[in-house]
């Protein structure tokens, strides 16, 4: 049986450069960080990770913390870079090209990630999701995706604690209406 990693010593290798130790600190976090940055509407959530990573990379050596501040300060990082792509995207729009065109040349290939995904939209609960205002969509998917803390979500969004509970509740409240509307309108199967 495998011994328990100790962060600590993690942390300490990965800063001396070792491969193993940053493979780690990598495996540990990047199925929460990419699916928090799928989840918020990331065009190319791997890309953008890569580039938290990177960043995290450059500044690891300043980092002192715990395994939570470590997540708070990686989770700080990507969402940062997801606003960067967002305003880039925001200055320079792309025009979409119309799928009809693309299908003779697009070959679909699926992940199990991307296939869950899907089944999620087609059961509605991406469209709940989407319609939450940004900074409650954030706080949700930071709370429930990444399994942040309330403070450690206040860190990552630069919010007070009592804005991220607010938050947290007025989307767990809206996703609840949601949820209890769909089920009204569902016709009952006999």
């Amino acid at each position: 049986m495998p011994r328990e990693i100790d962060f600590g010593e993690v942390l300490a290798a990965a800063k001396r450069g070792d491969p193993s130790a940053i493979e780690t600190l990598y495996r540990r976090t990047a199925p929460q960080v990419i699916g928090y940055l799928r989840a918020s509407g990331s065009y190319d959530p791997e890309d953008v990770a890569g580039d938290a990573y990177v960043s995290m990379m450059t500044s690891l050596h300043r980092f002192e913390g715990n395994e939570e501040q470590f997540r708070a300060w990686l989770f700080t990082i990507a969402h940062r870079r997801l606003v960067d792509v967002i305003r880039r995207s925001d200055r320079r729009p792309e025009t979409p090209v119309a799928t009809e065109t693309l299908e003779p040349t697009v070959v679909d290939v699926r992940d199990p990630e991307s296939e869950a995904l899907s089944r999620l939209r087609l059961s509605g609960v991406l469209e709940v999701i989407d319609g939450l205002t940004d900074d409650q969509r954030a706080v949700l998917l930071l709370r429930t995706v990444s399994d942040l803390s309330v403070p450690s979500i206040a860190e990552v969004l630069g919010k007070p604690e009592s804005a991220v509970k607010a938050l947290l509740r007025r989307a767990m409240a809206t996703l609840q209406r949601r949820i209890d509307d769909d089920d009204v309108q569902q016709p009952e199967e006999d």
